[in-house]
């Protein structure tokens, strides 16, 4: 078994493919905290590692505490909506075109790739998560992403890994 500790934190409940994941299609009042700051991985359902992201940063570094809402990025994402959500862009641009352009059917309304963008997310995505409730949350998820970004287990997220 990999060991998954980071600056003194166990991520194994990130990366542990043998822990329970989260799919997006289920409420997240019901697993996640109501405040404080979280890193989340997103798996696909072969529990490939899709892409590692924070929540509950609030608007600036001095945001209290209580006001960092972790939930609101995951509610986020399972919207499906494109803009100003770049993981529903990546998801987009690499699972759902190549799905259209394999099956030849597209039909253009409005919301429609939004609306497919939405079914990808909530069918084929899961997502383990760890909440920090600490002032220092804010830096800590921040530095533990990027960290995992660059590939730290030998595992990079396929969407937002750095080159």
């Amino acid at each position: 078994m990999t060991n998954y500790i980071l600056d003194n934190y166990d991520l194994s409940d990130l990366f542990d493919t043998n822990k329970k994941s989260i799919s997006f299609s289920e409420d997240p009042r019901k697993h996640i905290p109501e405040f404080g700051s979280m890193i989340y991985t997103v798996w696909d359902n072969n529990e490939k590692f899709i892409y590692v992201g924070i929540s509950g940063i609030g608007q600036s570094p001095n945001t209290p505490l209580l006001k960092r809402n972790p939930r609101s990025r995951i509610k986020q994402h399972q919207s499906g909506r494109r803009s100003g959500d770049q993981f529903c862009v990546y998801v987009h641009d690499y699972f759902v075109i190549p799905e259209l352009l394999k099956s030849n059917s597209y039909q253009p309304s409005r919301g429609y790739l939004d609306r497919l963008t939405k079914e990808y997310i909530q069918k084929k995505l899961r997502y383990r998560f760890l909440c920090f409730q600490t002032e220092d949350s804010v830096r800590t998820v921040r530095n533990l992403e990027n960290k995992i970004k660059s590939g730290i287990f030998d595992l990079k997220p396929f969407l937002n890994g750095e080159e």
